[in-house]
């Protein structure tokens, strides 16, 4: 049997996902933007006015086991000096394995949202952290060093579903090489991922993962994520708004090499298990 993710699950990446409902007590974003706001270098909006108060969270903490035994976390917080009545992701740290949690500490003026919540992270193959949240329907990144510290600059990372087909999975190999994947727009995919070698910590371009093979059909983000014994990873999905489900498997698995690393197309699955 290979390594498994199931989405229902906190297995490889933790995931917290607030959906509209959860943001019905908290506060509406403008229609307009406000003097504070921005867009950073690498895309992801920002809002330079708020000050950094931890206000009314915004769904559950999402727990991040390292290497170590320590346990990170992350919480989406609104702020009342915000100008664009979005959230932000704050960051906390064990000092030791079971030990009790540092203060939470703003990760960064990236907002959070409109309209749904949704933060991941996972431990890198040097030590690290990665982290994304949604921004617009698309997703920002920054990283922490092993060390701690400060984080990086937010980015935008590429991959950005239609509304409503999911949010981003990210699933570490045996071997420490991480993907991230996310249903795709495209007109000529049905999901893209990325991945970054543990060799290097670098994140490739997004590679196409294949398209389904029935017209005007959308995939949610995937469902299951699994490494096979070779090495291969298999990955399922269901339709966004079907109760019907698709998978697919590499052809081989990615050294980062360039290359076709997934089929040509999905296929329908029998049962929801696709077994």
């Amino acid at each position: 049997m290979g390594r498994a993710f199931r989405r229902a699950t906190r297995v490889a990446a933790a995931l917290a996902i607030a959906c509209a409902g959860a943001f019905a007590a908290a506060p509406a974003a403008p229609a307009a933007q406000s003097a504070g706001s921005a867009v950073a270098a690498g895309g992801c909006s920002m809002d330079t006015a708020a000050q950094g108060v931890a206000g009314a969270p915004s769904g559950s903490p999402v727990s991040v086991p390292r290497a170590d035994g320590r346990v990170d976390q992350f919480q989406v917080f609104y702020d009342s000096t915000a100008s664009q009545g979005l959230p932000f992701v704050w960051h906390r740290a064990q000092a030791a394995p079971g030990g009790s949690y540092g203060a939470w500490e703003r990760v960064s003026a990236g907002t959070v949202g409109p309209k749904a919540s949704f933060v991941t992270a996972i431990e890198n193959a040097a030590g690290g952290l990665e982290l994304f949240w949604l921004d617009h329907g698309g997703f920002c990144h920054t990283v922490q060093g092993p060390a701690g510290g400060a984080w990086s600059a937010p980015e935008g990372f590429g991959l950005q579903p239609s509304p409503y087909h999911g949010f981003l999975v990210l699933f570490k190999r045996s071997n420490g090489t991480l993907i991230a994947m996310a249903s795709s727009g495209k007109p000529d995919r049905s999901m893209e991922s990325r991945t970054q070698l543990s060799s290097d910590g670098v994140w490739l371009p997004p590679a196409h993962m294949g398209k389904v093979t029935e017209a005007s059909v959308g995939l949610s983000q995937p469902d299951t994520v699994t490494e096979l014994g070779d090495g291969r990873l298999k990955v399922t999905a269901r339709e966004w708004n079907r109760d019907r489900y698709w998978q697919i498997t590499e052809e081989a698995p990615d050294t980062g090499v360039p290359r076709g690393w997934w089929p040509a197309q999905w296929q329908l699955c029998a049962t929801p298990r696709c077994d």
